[in-house]
């Protein structure tokens, strides 16, 4: 299932007020209710940034109060929903990408909301747009850092540029037969936001011969009814929170504000049939998010790849963001629906994963001798 990619929004909505005041405050009131009651990670939002998201109702009350038109409630409810500091939360404002979503999930039968009538005119503009969808994005890098020695796969996104994961696969594959004697390859994940989780899988399976197994928990809190009503849809195997098992490294409120949680276990199959046997390593930065960081977690648990670069971006392994309608606007809000725990207990959204080897500036050069992540892989490497 995909995890879909964070969007810079405009918006489609109208210029002019067709909402009144209490319309604006009851949805506020809505948006608040499904954040207090469903939203994973509140208390890691207090513990990170140091202010209690709840306590400023308020403060965010009297902000929609002032807002003078449409445009303006759905930004500034955006921009509260984004002081939450989650990539897989906000409000849907763009026309393209909520297209995109109804794309994707209308045909899976989640929401009943996606047909409404008084939709139409939030998300009737097809012209804008500014997230990514299947099939879009950069293409990746197939490459040699160093001649007959080291490998080098860029990897911009967890989907195809051509919609199409087993044609990226075919050309990976062809690359690894290239470079199978080589002392070392470098995957390169950084500015990587997410996309579909069975991309990595594939690209694990196409350099080793190895099966893998990735365990954790997902943790809900299904005394909210939008999150109750996603895992039934989804049929999530729940299991009571009491049923979990004592973690050391896990938060304080896994076991006190969550209700239900559910065993992960991630296969992973080796099908090279040439195994790459070098040494590989994964550069990361802060952007490396969603399924992004799942892969991130998958090395650093399996001891698959040295990671180098700067801590990720955090909220992998996890489900979908669910969505929920706004009653009076229509306006569309996504919300993180999981917290995920490693199995020794930790909240990746809250420790994320840590590089093996910490290199302050990441930024991607992807090129010998001007890339510091590179520089750090070839003297590791004693190559000159």
């Amino acid at each position: 299932m995909i995890s879909l990619f964070i969007c810079l929004i405009t918006v489609g909505c109208s210029n002019t007020s067709t909402l009144t005041l209490e319309e604006k405050v009851d949805d506020f009131e809505q948006l608040y209710n499904e954040v207090k009651e469903g939203y994973p990670f509140l208390e890691v939002n207090k513990r990170l940034y140091k202010e209690d998201w709840l306590e400023n109702k308020e403060e965010f009350k009297t902000r929609i109060e002032k807002t003078s038109s449409d445009e303006d409630f759905a930004n500034e409810l955006n921009s509260i929903m984004r002081e939450l500091h989650n990539g897989h939360t906000g409000v849907i404002t763009d026309a393209s990408y909520f297209n995109m979503l109804k794309g994707v999930y209308e045909p899976l039968g989640w929401y009943d909301f996606f047909d409404d009538k008084n939709l139409s005119h939030l998300y009737n503009d097809k012209e804008k747009s500014n997230g990514y969808g299947m099939g879009s994005g950069k293409d990746i890098e197939l490459k040699d850092l160093v001649e007959n020695k080291v490998g080098y796969i860029y990897i911009p996104q967890m989907n195809s540029a051509s919609g199409s994961i087993d044609d990226d696969m075919k050309r990976i594959s062809s690359y690894m037969e290239e470079i199978k004697d080589y002392q070392s390859l470098v995957i390169d994940i950084r500015g990587n936001m997410g996309g579909n989780d069975q991309y990595w899988v594939d690209l694990v399976s196409n350099i080793s011969d190895k099966n893998y197994k990735c365990k954790g928990y997902r943790l809900f809190r299904n005394s909210s009814n939008v999150i109750e009503n996603y895992t039934k849809a989804r049929n999530v195997k729940l299991n009571n929170i009491d049923e979990l098992p004592i973690l050391s490294n896990a938060p304080k409120e896994a076991t006190n504000i969550f209700t239900h949680f559910e065993y992960n276990e991630e296969v992973v199959e080796g099908e090279a049939k040439d195994p790459f046997k070098g040494k590989i390593y994964l550069l990361v930065d802060s952007d490396v998010f969603s399924g992004a960081e799942s892969f991130a977690i998958f090395c650093k648990e399996q001891k698959f790849a040295t990671i180098i670069g700067s801590q990720t971006g955090g909220d992998g392994y996890v489900y979908d963001p669910v969505l929920f309608k706004l009653n009076n606007s229509g306006l569309i809000v996504r919300m993180s629906s999981t917290m995920y725990l490693t199995e020794s207990g930790i909240c990746d959204e809250e420790k994320k994963v840590t590089p093996d080897v910490v290199v302050n500036d990441t930024i991607r050069y992807g090129i010998r001798k001007m890339d510091p992540c590179i520089n750090k892989v070839l003297e590791l490497e004693n190559i000159q």
